[in-house]
């Protein structure tokens, strides 16, 4: 498969310390609040996103795994202001053969966050919703800017219409997943960018907002990095191998009418979802304020803005 940019996110932490703003790109800035589940995932000089989808997991992006995480950051919207709980990385496991297969990982924490889990979208949530033109929200902490340059340490939002639901038509899909393990959605400025990586894709059920995607990485287009619209894994393909890997037992959508049952969800087969529609020492949570903020500026390290490139093949 070509080579792609991830959109892992290497942060100097003067840019934690400039506290500046700049209007996901093409997002808004997120309210507190809203979602309360996405969360920062901290590296020694990486940053991703992720999402809360049990009291002690977090759902992330796969390559986000190798630049092995420490921390993850709950209750924040403002990396650079008070408010939030740090909470140590406990174990990291990426999904077998990520870089050929589904782009995620899974964070086992020190302990339970005070959020509120993400409930999984369900196989016919999908099959109800996973649909060309559909809008779903993608929530992050990453760029802001279509060249993914830049600084931000806010969480922002965009709605974003899904493009392909089976992801068969783009070159960045990957076709030992695909049909239906992948889905590509966004564009004309609308976008994930890099420190996005791992967050959520929202979908918008009547009982509320369900986990159907994570983000992985930007769709084969030359020009600038980010606004072109990017490749999601679908939550729900790997559902049950999170469920083995962490021994949890993950909350799922409800229907928004009779439809089929679930599929298996452990990832092996691809046809199956599309059937189916370096410091250690923060061991303890830590509260808002200066103190997090400290935590979080010691997590990275003073390195130049970069990309982190990566081949999916």
């Amino acid at each position: 498969m070509k080579a792609l940019s991830v959109l892992v996110l290497c942060l100097s932490s003067s840019a934690f310390a400039s506290g500046i703003e700049v209007p996901v790109v093409g997002g808004t800035p997120v309210p507190a609040g809203e979602w309360p589940d996405t969360v920062a995932v901290l590296a020694s000089n990486a940053m991703c996103s992720g999402t809360l989808i049990a009291p002690d997991v977090v759902l992330t992006a796969g390559h986000c795994i190798e630049t092995h995480p420490k921390l993850v950051v709950v209750g924040s919207v403002d990396l650079a202001r008070p408010g939030g709980m740090a909470i140590a990385v406990k174990s990291a496991t990426a999904y077998p053969s990520w870089k050929s297969s589904y782009d995620v990982g899974v964070l086992v924490l020190d302990h339970a966050a005070p959020a509120k889990p993400r409930a999984i979208a369900s196989a016919c949530t999908v099959k109800e919703h996973l649909t060309a033109g559909a809008k779903v929200h993608v929530v992050g902490f990453g760029l802001t800017t279509k060249a993914g340059d830049g600084t931000n340490t806010r969480l922002h939002e965009a709605m974003i219409p899904i493009d392909d639901a089976m992801c068969t038509q783009d070159s960045a899909c990957q076709p030992s997943v695909a049909p239906g393990g992948e889905f590509t959605a966004g564009g004309s400025g609308v976008d994930a960018c890099f420190g996005d990586s791992g967050g959520p894709i929202y979908i918008d059920t009547k009982a509320g907002p369900a986990l159907i995607g994570v983000v992985s990485r930007g769709e084969a287009l030359i020009g600038e990095p980010c606004g072109g619209g990017g490749v999601y894994v679908r939550a729900d393909a790997v559902a049950r191998w999170i469920e083995k890997t962490t021994n949890r037992t993950l909350a799922r959508s409800t229907c928004d009418s009779p439809a089929d049952g679930e599929g298996d969800g452990d990832g092996s087969d691809a046809s199956d979802a599309a059937s189916t529609g370096g410091c250690s020492a923060a061991r303890e949570a830590v509260g808002g304020g200066a103190l997090l903020g400290l935590v979080v500026l010691a997590m990275l390290c003073a390195l130049p803005l970069r990309r982190t490139p990566t081949s999916l093949d």
